[in-house]
């Protein structure tokens, strides 16, 4: 199809979710019993990755790969912490240092907005350095730490690189190929630290 832009995302289920509940209750509706084993879906994940890149579509996200050029400059704002507004049920915004949900249902969203109220329901303020390394690290070129950054997570920042899941390239610091497998473990780290 030669397309300029992928987007590639391993399988998670919400437990919450009729296959979620499905899959805890060891059952077998909505294919439950049909899920890939967790082997098969990185197998599954780093072949998209190898076969996009041979074709010159590059991972510039944990989860996009594009052409040079092709990025989406949408969901760059998001991991380059960039402000943006979110409008409608369940919509999320960030002003740099706030980070704003609305009401996630549609009705209460409309009486809100009919009401002349807010539709925010939560207000978090926003931590610089645990968003720069939870967001910017799902880019491919990584992120630039500040001194004081290096300074705070270099325990962490040390046994991620040891572990093979973080290189470090002069003042950058970017996941790994294995890093990309398992993100989560490693931004749980910045986040609770």
């Amino acid at each position: 199809m030669d397309a300029p832009h992928v987007s590639v995302y391993m399988l998670e289920v919400d437990e919450d979710s009729r296959l979620g509940l499905e899959i805890l209750g060891d059952g077998s509706r909505y294919g439950a019993g049909d899920r890939p084993s967790d082997e098969l879906t990185v197998e599954l994940y780093e072949r998209a990755v190898d076969r996009l890149a041979s074709m010159g579509v590059h991972r510039y996200e944990i989860s996009n790969f594009a052409r040079l050029g092709h990025e989406s400059r949408h969901n760059l704002k998001y991991w380059r912490l960039e402000p943006y507004v979110g409008f409608g049920a369940d919509a999320h915004s960030f002003d740099g240092r706030v980070r704003r949900q609305n009401v996630e249902q549609a009705e209460p969203y409309v009486e809100r907005i009919e009401h002349g109220e807010s539709a925010c329901v939560e207000e978090t303020a926003a931590d610089a350095s645990e968003e720069r390394f939870f967001v910017g690290l799902r880019l491919s070129e990584g992120i630039q730490p500040e001194t004081a950054e290096w300074a705070r997570h270099s325990t962490a920042i040390g046994r991620f690189v040891e572990a093979g899941l973080l290189e470090r390239s002069g003042k950058r610091l970017r996941l790994t190929r294995q890093g990309v497998l398992l993100s989560n473990e490693v931004f749980q780290e910045f986040v609770s630290s």
